[in-house]
């Protein structure tokens, strides 16, 4: 399994845990980047992250767009100062 993350500055706490869980790679795209808006969503990819500190409206719109016409789960996260996702618990309800 492989997990895709946009936005956001630190999201080592979502590796280590996915990780833990058995889940494969996690992919990060920052949203800072120039080129990070026509990027398409990996085909090994089975869960979407969203985090939404430092993320335009446009990226997150076409990475949500793109997920839900592939029928995968989007996950939102939002600023920093709260625990972190547990997306392996997340994964596990809809697998």
């Amino acid at each position: 399994m492989s997990i895709l993350v946009v936005g956001g500055d630190s999201v080592d706490g979502i590796k280590e845990r996915a990780q833990a869980g058995g889940h494969g790679c996690v992919e990060h795209w920052s949203g800072r980047k120039t080129r990070d808006p026509v990027k398409a969503i990996p085909r090994k990819t089975t869960a979407v992250v969203v985090m939404l500190d430092r993320l335009n409206h446009a990226l997150a719109r076409k990475v949500c767009a793109e997920a839900i016409r592939r029928g995968l789960p989007v996950f939102f996260q939002k600023r920093g100062r709260q625990p972190p996702l547990d997306v392996t618990q997340w994964l596990v309800r809809i697998a």
